[in-house]
């Protein structure tokens, strides 16, 4: 009785599961840098977009910033920084003369909407994939974006 009984609930409410397991495979679906680009409402790069989450080693953001204003790359990519003001940035040489398209999220936009996360530091989004990345390892981003092309 009480098999029968279970047999027909799961018949009944399997529709109902399988909606839901759908939901939820949609909803970890990775994010990609078209969505980066449209969150921020900027033109979506073809090859890659660096968003910077400026927190841990300053020494280290430093010379990732100083790496990437001399950055020669024929890439259609972006920069995006998360910052909190955009004075704190205004020495730093990358915001002065980028080499490539360079936004500012303020607001932490991308936090806000789920893209990133606190604790991540450093995303390489392209061809909807993500890398993530140690600001203590933050050389090992430019062996990505070269291993690129």
């Amino acid at each position: 009785m009480i098999l029968s009984a279970l047999r027909d609930w799961s018949m009944r409410n399997s529709p109902v599961v399988l909606y839901l397991i759908l939901l939820g495979l949609i909803a970890c679906k990775p994010k990609g840098k078209s969505e980066v680009a449209e969150i921020l409402g900027i033109e979506e790069p073809k090859d890659w977009i660096l968003v910077i989450h400026p927190e841990g080693c300053k020494t280290c953001l430093e010379s990732l910033y100083d790496d990437l204003a001399s950055l020669t790359s024929n890439a259609d990519a972006a920069i995006v920084i998360l910052a909190k003001s955009s004075k704190n940035l205004r020495m730093i040489p990358l915001i002065q003369d980028s080499p490539l398209p360079l936004y500012l999220d303020e607001y932490k936009v991308l936090i806000e909407k789920g893209v990133l996360e606190l604790q991540d530091q450093i995303l390489l989004f392209k061809d909807g994939s993500v890398e993530k990345f140690d600001i203590l390892n933050y050389e090992k981003v430019f062996h990505s974006i070269a291993s690129y092309k």
